[in-house]
């Protein structure tokens, strides 16, 4: 945080997009068991409440133990409100999207959260945290690129696609292995917990050491 990343105009332009791509993706990746796109959302946007609300504390000039922070991020008391709002929103959509759903997300919805989610992180400049903040999503995303590899690479080789997982994306691969919907939505849901936290602590602790 204190140190500072400057890269060309149009190198941060392709970043920026490709941000953005791979986390509305992602995010619409997840979306595939009742409730779990919307509880793990939850978590990872709750993150960046926290964090607006800590770089408003901590604005350029305060001086904290004798550190003085410096955050160049605009609006951060504003970027905490909006995230503010849309958990909330989502806690309230969450009540009628549980096992057995009643209201169902879609891909306008999913990709709708993650693109806020990658804004969140762009505007907060805490694009390179989003990858342990939203690590469920990176969890699940992941699954789906090396099970494509891996079948196109075994199926180039031996003229048979072989697969790594019962089936893409991970959530349904436990599925498959006998967890009940609910089992698996709740599991995932530590995780995405546990990710959260140690995102949110991460933070905090380049924060005072950084």
């Amino acid at each position: 945080i204190n140190g500072v990343m400057t890269l060309p105009p149009s190198i941060g332009q392709l970043l920026t997009v490709a941000i953005v791509l791979v986390t509305i993706n992602a995010v619409n990746f997840i979306d595939g068991l009742d409730g779990l796109a919307t509880g793990s959302t939850i978590m990872a946007i709750g993150a960046y409440t926290v964090i607006g609300f800590w770089q408003f504390n901590q604005a350029c000039g305060t001086v904290i133990e004798n550190v003085t922070s410096c955050y160049e991020v605009r609006d951060p008391l504003d970027l905490a409100v909006v995230s503010s709002a849309i958990v909330g929103a989502l806690i309230g959509f969450l009540w009628w999207n549980t096992s057995p759903a009643q209201i169902f997300m879609g891909d306008t919805g999913s990709l709708g959260l993650g693109g806020a989610l990658a804004a969140l992180a762009i505007l907060s400049r805490t694009e390179i945290l989003l990858i342990l903040i939203g690590g469920i999503f990176v969890i699940v995303t992941g699954s789906v690129v090396v099970q494509r590899v891996f079948f196109k690479l075994t199926k180039w080789r031996t003229g048979t696609g072989r697969r790594v997982f019962l089936m893409s994306p991970l959530h349904h691969h436990f599925e498959l292995k006998g967890w009940a919907q609910v089992t698996v939505v709740v599991r995932f849901w530590i995780i995405a917990g546990l990710c959260t936290v140690a995102g949110i602590g991460l933070f905090y602790i380049e924060w005072i050491y950084g």
